[in-house]
């Protein structure tokens, strides 16, 4: 797990010789500024007050000087939420010339080393960019990235509780004779849970939710907790109140959704989750190499050694759930988030099974100790025929290979340049002004050649982080933030949500449910890397766009009631609003590029103010206590007036004209001109 700014994947560069280009001075502040960016050190401040931009792209792609003009460039690497520029580092962003026209050189512009890469690859002109096609070749594609494990977060929450540290237990209520009995899976029996749950809703602070829930584990049904009448949508007169000072008060909902291909997706996956565990067969987790010589192949001078190679099956994981038919929320007007002219916004404790985060696992090296106790059997081996120097019963080879990354070197311009006055700097560049970087890298892997057997090993159980039974392995408990916990937790657990509801007659809540669906997980997933959103001239974080959706609910036969009883829209917790006078120069531009790239995906935002873009302190795959408040992290909020510009185009098709689309494009053009004025810094227009 990340734990300090150099592992921010955000920042991070393979490169590790920066302290040996750059003098500290006034002029190359920018450089500092840079390496404190990619490296995590602070080489220290030239200049007073600060305030310029360190993510800038200060690589150039050379050209041969008859080169074929550029019009376009081959796609390269992108993820689903980014533009079409995306690069791995921010050393795979160059500035290039698109060619020549006659004798006049063509405008300059910015690009990728995978499109510039694979044009050059297309065009024969590899010769003029040996070391950055070499350097565009160890560019590894885009991943997710995960948030850090909710359950793992959870267990350590829990043995917090166990040792009394937090959480206020309920006074437990009589078991009534006449009630009817709970079914024997039903997992919110709280009369049944072990001490010292059940707590009192918000004694126990529990951890943020970040990760993503699929639709089809969305719960169909929400008890709703609300003794202070939020869902009224009105403002409440206290928010000191204490819970147990009042008479619990639970209110039904439904899962509402409005999107009929995220109903098909819900079918569907559920469609595939049967046939899975209905089908279900061994599954393949492993890779054994198995030797025939006990000398150890990376030490020795041998490169060649006899073996075998196993895939290790095992018995099928525990199916996933398929659905989960309810949850319970809590609303509390202590915890009021904010006002708005549409809507009440509230933290509140979501309440769920625990299986709906809970992936199980199994041990690999549990694994691997079990299957070499059955490979010697399978094989056919005894002690004397598996002796070294004895390779009878060996199918293959084990062979040491190598990948080496030749030597790159590249220029560096060791000089700050307007982007707007690109001809003017690059007369200033002279051969002392240029320094370079080199970087080297040398990888050893072994690589098998031969038949490979499978075997079975079925004394290894899976692990499921929601359950104590069975306990994790020793492996398991070691690695675990809080390692084997004393007693069982109940069924269910606590995480901390914002539920927003919406004023009566009101429906900016409705148009914004049915936008985080037609949204999708894209544009609340966050990736490696970085994307240029243009007419930005500097790359920025490929972090979410949007606060992960978690389910909207109406509450059941609300039309028979006279009082008007809110939905409810579940999201993720993202933060506060900024306030951009509190914003460097990368923070506002990260801030722009998220509109950008919603333009990008062909939708306006439609109320973009500081009010609607949320900071959170500390990256999402960082585990609580890892957290930094140097690591800030921005999304957009508040999609009740967003508009896509396939329903305009729709609209245009059905009415034969082009208005709707001309009204769309004038909204993002709006939005765009607006961003300078909303953020208060220079913006490229």
């Amino acid at each position: 797990m990340p734990s300090n700014r150099e592992q921010d994947p955000f920042e991070r560069s393979r490169v590790k010789t920066f302290d040996k280009m750059f003098d500290k001075d006034l002029e190359y502040q920018w450089h500092l500024d840079l390496y404190k960016k990619l490296c995590g050190t602070d080489l220290g401040d030239a200049t007073p007050g600060g305030g310029r931009n360190r993510r800038v792209v200060v690589r150039r792609w050379p050209r041969a000087p008859n080169g074929a003009v550029i019009s376009g460039l081959p796609p390269g690497y992108t993820t689903p939420s980014s533009t079409h520029l995306w690069g791995e580092r921010l050393l795979d962003f160059f500035s290039f010339s698109r060619g020549t026209d006659g004798a006049a050189p063509l405008n300059h512009t910015v690009s990728t080393s995978s499109r510039l890469s694979a044009w050059m690859k297309a065009n024969g002109e590899t010769e003029y960019a040996k070391d950055e096609m070499i350097w565009a070749d160890t560019e590894e594609p885009p991943r997710l990235r995960p948030a850090a494990d909710i359950m793992e977060i959870i267990n350590a929450k829990d043995l917090l509780i166990m040792m009394g540290s937090c959480g206020v237990s309920l006074p437990r209520e009589p078991a009534d004779a006449d009630e009817d009995p709970k079914p024997a899976a039903y997992p919110f029996d709280y009369k049944n849970y072990p001490d010292p749950w059940p707590l009192v809703p918000f004694s126990s602070n529990p951890p943020t939710l970040q990760s993503q829930i699929p639709f089809h584990l969305l719960p169909e049904t929400l008890i709703v907790h609300d003794p202070f009448r939020l869902l009224h949508a009105r403002t409440p007169r206290d928010k000191d109140v204490d819970w147990t000072s009042v008479d619990d008060v639970t209110h039904k909902y439904k899962l509402d959704l409005t999107v009929d291909s995220i109903k098909e997706t819900i079918a569907l996956e559920r469609t595939k989750i049967e046939a899975i565990t209905k089908n279900a067969t061994p599954v393949t987790v492993a890779i054994l190499f198995y030797r025939g010589d006990e000398r150890d192949l990376g030490g020795s001078n041998a490169t060649s050694i006899p073996g075998n190679a196993y895939k290790v099956t095992v018995p099928p994981p525990p199916p996933p759930p398929i659905s989960v038919p309810e949850a319970h929320l809590f609303l509390s007007p202590a915890h009021a988030v904010g006002i708005g002219n549409h809507s009440r916004v509230y933290h509140a404790e979501w309440e769920l099974p625990r299986s709906v985060f809970s992936k199980p696992k199994i041990c690999n090296t549990c694994l691997e100790e079990a299957a070499r106790k059955i490979i010697p059997d399978t094989a056919g081996l005894t002690m004397d025929n598996n002796s070294p120097g004895s390779n009878t019963f060996f199918n293959g080879t084990l062979d040491l290979r190598e990948a080496h990354t030749p030597k790159i070197s590249f220029a560096y311009t060791k000089f700050s340049f307007d982007h707007a006055d690109l001809e003017k700097s690059r007369e200033q560049i002279h051969q002392d002004h240029i320094h370079t970087l080199e970087d080297e890298k040398t990888t050893s892997y072994v690589e098998y050649s031969g038949s490979m057997d499978a075997i079975h090993v079925n004394t290894v159980p899976w692990y499921d982080p929601a359950s104590t039974s069975p306990p994790p392995c020793s492996h398991f408990a070691q690695s675990s933030v809080c390692g084997s916990l004393p007693e069982s937790p109940p069924p269910t657990a606590q995480v901390s949500v914002v539920a927003k509801l919406s004023l009566r007659g009101d429906n900016h809540m409705k148009r914004e449910a049915a936008n985080y669906q037609r949204f999708g997980a894209q544009f609340s997933q966050h990736w490696t890397g970085y994307t240029l959103a243009t007419p930005l001239h500097d790359p920025t974080p490929m972090g979410a766009i949007t606060p992960v959706f978690y389910g909207y609910y109406s509450k059941e036969d609300s039309s028979d009631s006279e009082k008007y009883f809110s939905p409810i829209l579940l999201l993720e917790d993202c933060g506060k609003p900024i306030e951009p006078d509190k914003l460097d120069f990368d923070d506002k531009q990260e801030c722009a590029a998220l509109v950008l790239r919603l333009h990008f995906h062909k939708w306006t935002q439609g109320s973009f103010w500081p009010r609607n873009i949320v900071m959170q302190l500390g990256d999402h795959a960082d585990f609580p206590l890892m957290k930094s408040a140097n690591d800030r992290r921005f999304r957009l909020i508040d999609f009740g007036r967003a508009k896509c510009l396939v329903d305009a185009e729709e609209a245009d098709d059905s009415q034969s004209d082009n208005l709707w689309k001309q009204n769309w494009d004038k909204e993002r053009f709006d939005e765009k001109s607006a961003i300078g004025r909303v953020l208060e810094f220079y913006y490229p227009t």
